[in-house]
């Protein structure tokens, strides 16, 4: 009998034809296989449909879910596009209600004899200026050398009485006091009217390292409450922020001279100069004059003319032991300083430590070049000036020689001093003082924003740290003190408060 082949399940299984197989027909074997197709493309046909409803579900739950996220991101873009409109009106009726001329009283000792009157001089008169600003000048002190105060700067003389603070207060529209220095000064007084009040302290820690005079530093639990303190250098942070102190922001020194309008000096003759306060021991003028003595080995007829309002007998003394009498001038203070720039070569630094000098600044104005001690926590000895190691006089006074040796060499050294003046310029300083008066009378808030922001430009952590130690280990070359108390200790607040005044130890001030 004929056989056909028929494939089941990939097996081969015979089927006859006609015939019965184990009682099994073929015709009926097709026929409940035709079922069994039909039953399986009918359940696959509803999988199809099912998975098909689902998803068409899913798609139009997915349509609308997308359709209210929508709809919420744009309310929550409207509200806040609100919030920004009411916080624009909220700024513009500030500006408004203070459309006035803000009331801005800086208090100060005094206008005479030193970088801090020079400095508020110029505060005071660039703040006028912009005509958003009433200027006052508040001095205990007053004499016929003050530096001259601008034409619409109100200068005014008050004695240390509350009575007479409060009094005055209430007779002018007074909205903001800046006290200098002296941080325990009328500052209740100020804050029970509910003035807003800033602070500045025009030194750093570091000179605290070096003379432990920490009478100002074991006072630092008072600077919490001004409603701004600010430092001229950005290095100090690194100690504030150890502190319970948060209200720091760094706004750096105003130049006493525009650089791009001051005359630049010949660099003709053979002058140094030292300029300021010489009766500090901070100021290192004996490291100066030493420095000077050296000079003189090299340039026989070199001059140096020293401008101050005092001259201790150490510094004479000195003068005359090194016998270079002949060869340096006492001047006396200056009411007009750019002459005695413009007559000069060279300045010299010889400050142990420096926060924002004035001087510095004075000089490479006028394109002098500067040479100083190795200060590199304050910006200005960061640029356009010749540095030496710390104590160094005689490193100093050849660095001096080589300028007066050299016209060429000093004349390039003045003009990369002069234009150094570039990393800060008193538009965008004053922009800042600006921007901090604003943020204060809006609040806390504000101020937040603003500290923030100058922080994240010029403070940086770990080079503040490491400049704070290298110090320190200058500090303890020159006085012995200072190895009885850790760097740890030194810069913990709490610490500075624990241990009594120290004097400077007088065997540690002539460094060989």
């Amino acid at each position: 009998m004929e056989k056909n082949k028929y494939e089941v399940d990939g097996e081969e299984e015979p089927i006859f034809t006609h015939e019965k197989s184990n009682g099994y027909n073929h015709g009926t074997y097709t026929y409940y296989k035709n079922i069994q197709n039909k039953i399986q493309n009918k359940i696959r046909n509803k999988k199809y449909v099912i998975i098909f409803t689902i998803s068409l579900l899913m798609i139009i739950l997915l349509f609308k879910l997308n359709s209210k996220y929508n709809t919420m991101k744009e309310s929550l873009e409207k509200i806040d596009k609100r919030v920004e409109e009411l916080e624009s009106q909220l700024s513009d009726l500030v500006d408004n209600v203070y459309n006035r001329k803000l009331g801005i009283a800086i208090v100060c000792q005094s206008l005479f004899g030193n970088g801090i009157g020079r400095y508020l001089t110029v505060l005071s008169e660039l703040l006028s200026k912009t005509e958003k600003y009433d200027v006052y000048l508040i001095v205990e002190e007053s004499s016929i050398y003050d530096f001259p105060c601008y034409k619409d700067v109100k200068k005014v003389v008050q004695k240390k009485d509350e009575k007479e603070v409060v009094d005055w207060d209430r007779a002018h529209n007074i909205d903001i006091y800046i006290l200098n220095n002296d941080i325990s000064n009328y500052l209740e007084a100020y804050k029970s009217l509910g003035k807003k009040v800033i602070g500045i302290f025009h030194g750093v820690f570091y000179s605290c390292i070096f003379t432990n005079h920490t009478y100002i530093y074991q006072q630092w639990y008072r600077f919490k409450y001004f409603d701004a303190f600010i430092q001229i250098i950005p290095d100090d942070y690194y100690i504030y922020k150890r502190s319970e102190i948060d209200n720091e922001v760094f706004i750096p020194n105003l130049y006493t001279f525009e650089h791009s309008e001051t005359p630049i000096s010949s660099l003709e003759t053979k002058n140094v100069l030292i300029v300021g306060r010489i009766d500090d021991i901070i100021k290192g003028a004996e490291f100066g004059i030493k420095a000077f003595a050296e000079t003189l080995k090299q340039v026989p007829d070199a001059k140096l003319n020293i401008v101050s309002h005092f001259y201790p007998d150490n510094i004479k003394n000195l003068v005359n032991e090194l016998g270079i009498g002949e060869n340096v001038y006492f001047l006396g203070s200056s009411q007009n300083i750019s002459e005695q720039y413009l007559d000069s070569s060279v300045l010299i630094v010889s400050s142990l430590s420096e926060s924002f000098p004035m001087v510095m600044n004075e000089a490479k104005a006028h394109g002098l070049p500067v040479v100083a001690f190795n200060v590199d926590y304050s910006p200005c000895f960061q640029k356009g000036v010749i540095t030496v190691e710390m104590f160094d006089y005689k490193a100093m006074g050849n660095e001096v020689a080589k300028l007066l040796k050299d016209f060429n060499y000093r004349k390039k050294k003045g003009l990369e001093a002069k234009y150094s003046l570039d990393m800060f310029k008193n538009n965008e300083t004053i922009i800042m003082w600006k921007e901090l008066f604003k943020a204060l009378m809006k609040g806390k808030k504000e101020f937040q924003k603003f500290q923030k922001k100058v922080e994240d430009k010029y403070y940086n952590e770990k080079l503040a740290k490491y400049r704070l130690e290298k110090h320190y280990k200058y500090a303890q070359q020159f006085n012995k003190i200072v190895s009885c108390h850790s760097f740890e200790q030194f810069i913990d607040l709490n610490y500075l408060k624990t241990f009594k005044e120290c004097q400077i130890n007088e065997e540690m001030r002539d460094i060989r």
